[in-house]
């Protein structure tokens, strides 16, 4: 029986197959799933704010190489502790030595980003949703390689 790292199997599973560039999506409750197959979805819900997206980033986060972030500018309007503890999460964190990258785009940008992204030929590989009800609370992370 596994006794550390992710528990959930399927995230376990989508997070060892992720490559370089890869992105996936973390999200709260209210975001939508992808309307077509090419992005797996995987549902952590258990009931209000359980699990929270913070909670699935940092246990991401420890198994998965990440060089940038991408949070929608609405968070920090809407969500500003939210935001302030995304931005702790990811300082804590290097790719090859250096900070993590963190960019910013609109939240319409970001849904266009995480909804269709596959059929677009951006590289991504899963979108998880938490049972977060914060608005805004949704990163990307975008997978790195761990060697120079």
């Amino acid at each position: 029986m596994k006794k550390s790292g992710i528990l959930n199997t399927d995230l376990a599973r989508l997070v060892a197959r992720m490559g370089h560039g890869d992105m996936l999506a973390i999200t709260d409750r209210g975001f939508p799933f992808p309307v077509h197959s090419q992005t797996e979805c995987i549902d952590l819900s258990v009931c209000r704010d359980v699990p929270k997206v913070a909670d699935v980033i940092k246990a991401t986060l420890e198994e998965l190489e990440v060089e940038e972030v991408i949070i929608a500018n609405e968070t920090a309007k809407h969500s500003p502790e939210t935001n302030k503890e995304f931005l702790q999460i990811v300082s804590n964190i290097t790719h090859k030595g250096k900070p993590v990258k963190v960019s910013r785009m609109s939240h319409s940008e970001l849904k266009k980003t995480i909804l269709c992204g596959a059929l677009v030929g951006k590289q991504q590989c899963g979108i998880v949703k938490c049972g977060e009800f914060t608005p805004f609370a949704n990163m990307v992370l975008v997978s790195g390689v761990d060697y120079s």
